[in-house]
């Protein structure tokens, strides 16, 4: 297997044919959406717009809720629950799950769509496109009610707004056959998830919250996001929950281990990411290619260790 061959997703391979005719390339390009390669973009419209919408819809709910947590920079151990009344959190729980549900009927939408216009999607009989949205509106849930100061009424309905549209995009554009497209799609998708990733973990930390709740805590997070991360590989369910149990696993140990070390800020969240970008990068190359090649120990190994390693010596 080629470098070339390795570097595309089995979600979204394009052809090996690269012959085409002029007015054929002109009739693609016509119908391709922000300059990102969505072709047929007219007919699939209406799904784009749903993933806007609630989008947006989330973004507004952790809004509200920002509102409702904004205090007078409050001291408090830990400081996620010293501003954010018994309310806040019931109103929280629901914005997540009307989060959730409402990516995951954006994604059937814009798979009907994709059907309808003759490209179908792979299945793989599991439904993650929930996943991402969830942890994006939790970690700016968390941060609000951790900071609970006037710019979390900025931050917090950003956070929840790209991590919903960015993962429903990225998925989108993992089902297009061209190149162009697969490469965007890889890299919108891993951007994502590694930056939803931080915060979700930085949320976590910098509560220095009690291991028992801290480390599961952490584990979930890892474990919804590596269901959305194998999405790429299409890995079948159970082999999918298996080895996104094995990365949660993973995770929550590095949680334990790191509620020891005397730091109080970001760094904290960094170290996680660090340990997330090793291990998922590798297990997602592991299920994508049957193997691991000693460059991709070299690639996520040397750069997750040298991350660590300069978060431990300066964080």
């Amino acid at each position: 297997m080629t470098d070339e061959e390795r570097s595309h997703p089995l979600r979204s391979r394009p052809p090996r044919s690269t012959e085409f005719d002029i007015d054929d390339q002109d009739a693609d390009t016509s119908h391709k959406v922000f300059g990102l390669g969505i072709e047929t973009a007219e007919s699939r419209q209406p799904a784009y717009g749903q993933g806007v919408v609630v989008s947006l819809l989330t973004a507004g709910a952790v809004l509200i809720l920002a509102i409702i947590a904004v205090g007078n920079d409050v001291e408090g151990d830990p400081p996620v629950f010293k501003n954010a009344s018994t309310l806040y959190w019931i109103v929280a729980a629901v914005v997540m799950a009307l989060a959730a549900g409402g990516a995951q009927f954006a994604e059937r939408s814009a798979t009907l769509a994709a059907e309808s216009v003759g490209q179908s999607r792979v299945r793989t009989t599991m439904a993650t496109a929930w996943t991402v949205p969830l942890v994006s509106v939790f970690a700016s849930i968390v941060l609000v009610a951790t900071f609970h100061n006037q710019l979390m009424l900025l931050v917090g309905p950003l956070l929840a707004f790209i991590g919903t549209a960015g993962a429903l995009l990225s998925r989108d554009l993992l089902d297009e056959v061209d190149e162009q497209s697969s490469r965007v799609a890889s890299t919108i998708h891993t951007v994502v998830v590694h930056g939803i990733a931080f915060f979700a973990y930085s949320a976590v930390y910098l509560n220095k919250l009690d291991t028992w709740l801290a480390a599961p805590l952490v584990g979930v997070i890892t474990f919804l996001l590596m269901l959305e991360t194998l999405e790429r590989a299409g890995v079948q369910p159970q082999r999918r929950v298996f080895f996104a149990a094995l990365v949660a696993w993973v995770l929550l140990q590095s949680m334990m281990a790191l509620n020891w070390w005397p730091s109080y800020g970001w760094a904290g969240g960094a170290v996680l990411l660090a340990v997330f970008y090793i291990v998922s990068g590798l297990v997602l190359v592991y299920c994508e290619h049957g193997s691991v090649q000693r460059r991709d120990y070299t690639e996520f190994g040397a750069v997750g260790g040298i991350a660590i390693l300069l978060l431990a010596i300066f964080g």
